[in-house]
């Protein structure tokens, strides 16, 4: 029997024992159920979590640190000619945009609810992109003198919405007590990020008059365009501004964040890699169960000539296919998963009326997915690396099986 035949003979013995195993034997029918099941949750399970870190990964990139400034310029003292020091930012290279502000701490109270506030303040024409993008979306206007935006999550603590006046109490001012402004909410906005749990915007001019800034900046925002390398290019472009100014970049405020993204995405992608893993070795289960069904086979086999390694490759192609199955199975259901677990929660989200992301606990509301091929092909090769490995013990096994032994009665 030459090679090509031979290898035909496998795979047809190898799918004749699979397909005859419900009829033969109950018990290697429910391990076998039992052990495509394992590969097919494991395996889609796999693929959604990866997906969902992905997004999580990639919403901080794109949302996140769009909205958080790559890296904040402040001095010791308020800097009026702001103009000047914005210029000499925007001429690096890797710069994409510089916008001066002014912030005020402080907390905001309505109708005897208090809550912490970060006000920021920019100019309408050097307002950043992020923003700019938000007023648009949400058909909102840039606030006026004494007028205020507010986020939606602080607008609902306050119970207050558009056209109310809020106070806000801040110890900024010259003489270092508490002073006490009168706001009115012209508008409210959602960055659906964390943010929004104290988050105020207003004009920079008004701003400035009614913190200790008096007509000046707080500092400057700066988006670089690799927010990687921003600690480096912080250090480069603090040599553009005079002496006294210094800087803090997106790693000091979110960087535990990004960690922490990474590591819980490196550490339930081998917890949940674990699971595939003990799922695949059920087909060794599975297939020590099939070879004890089908010793007298394997003995008629071998006195027909089969040779331990023919053995071998039956076992091992029954083991596949079952395997490949299951992991195709898998891949099916993990990619509809994908598709379809955003809306699944905003459902149970509308359905129940509970927020399961909610912003004072998760970076943003809502749950991102990131479907990426590449990841789809790690999980799906190593699932079938482990399916092939598990089908080695079985089959050889089956292979040391003596024709003498098992048909000495028959």
């Amino acid at each position: 029997m030459n090679q090509s035949a031979f290898n035909a003979v496998s795979i047809f013995v190898g799918t004749r024992f699979t397909l005859s195993s419900k009829k033969a034997n109950q018990l290697v029918s429910f391990i076998s159920a039992l052990a495509i099941s394992g590969l097919v949750l494991g395996v889609a399970i796999l693929i959604v979590v990866v997906s969902v870190m992905n997004g999580f990964e990639r919403e901080l990139k794109d949302r996140i640190l769009s909205v958080v400034p790559h890296v904040v310029f402040f001095g010791h003292a308020a800097d009026s000619d702001w103009k000047t020091r914005a210029e000499a930012l925007m001429n690096h290279d890797e710069v994409i945009e510089v916008s001066p502000f002014t912030q005020l701490q402080g907390m905001l109270h309505s109708k005897g609810t208090t809550r912490p506030i970060q006000i920021l303040g920019f100019e309408k024409y050097r307002i950043p992109a992020i923003f700019y993008e938000l007023l648009e979306e949400q058909l909102l206007d840039f606030p006026g003198s004494n007028e205020v935006l507010l986020s939606e999550v602080v607008a609902s603590a306050l119970n207050v919405s558009k056209g109310d006046s809020v106070r806000v109490f801040s110890a900024e001012t010259a003489f270092g007590g508490t002073s006490v402004h009168n706001l009115v909410i012209s508008g409210l906005f959602s960055t659906r990020t964390e943010l929004d749990q104290a988050l105020a915007i207003t004009s920079m001019s008004h701003l400035s008059k009614i913190s200790s800034a008096k007509n000046a900046m707080t500092g400057l925002r700066v988006q670089v365009a690799d927010p990687f390398m921003a600690r480096q290019l912080g250090y480069d472009l603090l040599e553009e501004l005079p002496f006294g100014y210094g800087f803090r970049d997106w790693f000091q405020t979110h960087g535990n964040l990004y960690k922490a993204i990474q590591l819980s995405r490196n550490m339930v992608g081998i917890l949940i890699f674990l699971i595939v893993a003990i799922a695949v070795f059920n087909v060794t289960s599975m297939l020590m169960m099939s070879v004890l069904s089908k010793r007298r086979n394997v003995a008629v086999l071998k006195t027909l000539g089969c040779s331990r390694q023919d053995v071998v490759k039956i076992f091992f192609v029954q083991g596949t296919i079952i395997g490949v199955f299951g992991i195709v199975l898998g891949v099916i259901f993990g990619i509809l998963g994908c598709s379809l677990i955003a809306d699944i929660v905003a459902y149970i989200e509308h359905g129940t009326g509970r927020v399961l992301l909610d912003t004072t606990i998760y970076p943003i509301d809502y749950l991102p997915v990131d479907m990426r091929v590449s990841d789809i092909a790690s999980v799906t090769l190593s699932a079938v690396v482990l399916n092939g490995l598990a089908t080695i013990y079985p089959a050889l096994k089956a292979s040391r099986i003596k024709p003498a032994e098992e048909l000495r009665f028959q």
